[in-house]
């Protein structure tokens, strides 16, 4: 049974910001299965890259004369866009899936959690996610969320 399914669109402005989702599970259902994806999963353009790449290099390495640990910007393209989900069950905090996959599922039921999570008490009952949109460095992104309930595990 599909609980919630959204489609995304963000930009570079919507770095660092975080994007919350909720969704109810009925009584009877036994697990929830979350996929989300999003593309696209890194950034090529030199254009786009470098500043944020010489930003960074002045910031962690300016302190350092250069000439010490010499870096070639164009070595650190492409540049990966980074979204995280984190959920809670009633206000409790579930985990986070920190990962840089563009394509993620995570299943949750009473007695079992994907990697990051733990289990919840009872299916049923109000959720909450956010995406946590930490670099969207592509001029545009697209999310596409899909939560399901299942009956029979």
């Amino acid at each position: 049974m599909r609980l919630l399914e959204e489609v995304y669109q963000w930009r570079t402005h919507d770095s660092q910001t975080d994007v919350p989702f909720s969704f109810q599970v009925p009584e009877g259902m036994e697990q929830i299965r979350i996929r989300f994806g999003f593309f696209p999963g890194k950034e090529t353009d030199p254009l786009i890259c470098l500043p944020p790449i010489e930003q960074s290099m002045n910031r962690y390495y300016g302190y350092y004369p250069r000439a010490l640990q010499p870096m070639e910007k164009e070595h650190f393209i492409p540049i990966k866009n980074l979204i995280t989900i984190s959920l809670d069950k009633d206000g409790v905090y579930l985990g986070n899936a920190h990962r840089w996959a563009t394509s993620q599922e995570h299943v949750l039921s009473a007695g079992h959690a994907s990697l990051g999570f733990v289990p919840p008490e009872k299916m049923a009952g109000k959720w909450r996610g956010t995406l946590h949109l930490h670099e969207i460095l592509s001029e545009r992104v697209t999310g596409h969320l899909i939560v399901e309930g299942e009956t029979d595990v």
